[in-house]
């Protein structure tokens, strides 16, 4: 356990508390660029091991 992992814990459980509201997470987080907070949702989501496994099961 570091601080990073605990900040982004906080980060993802704000994320999911309101419903992916980036504008008031942003506030907590501080970060300066929406950008950085959208790698934060996209991971939430799980998008990508999703979609990898619709593929895996094609093949």
């Amino acid at each position: 356990m570091s601080p990073h992992r605990v900040r982004h814990s906080a980060i993802t459980a704000a994320l999911d508390a309101t419903d992916g509201n980036v504008r008031k997470v942003q506030k907590l987080s501080r970060h300066r660029k929406l950008d950085t907070l959208m790698i934060y949702d996209d991971n939430r989501h799980k998008d990508q091991r999703d979609i990898t496994d619709l593929l895996d099961g094609m093949f």
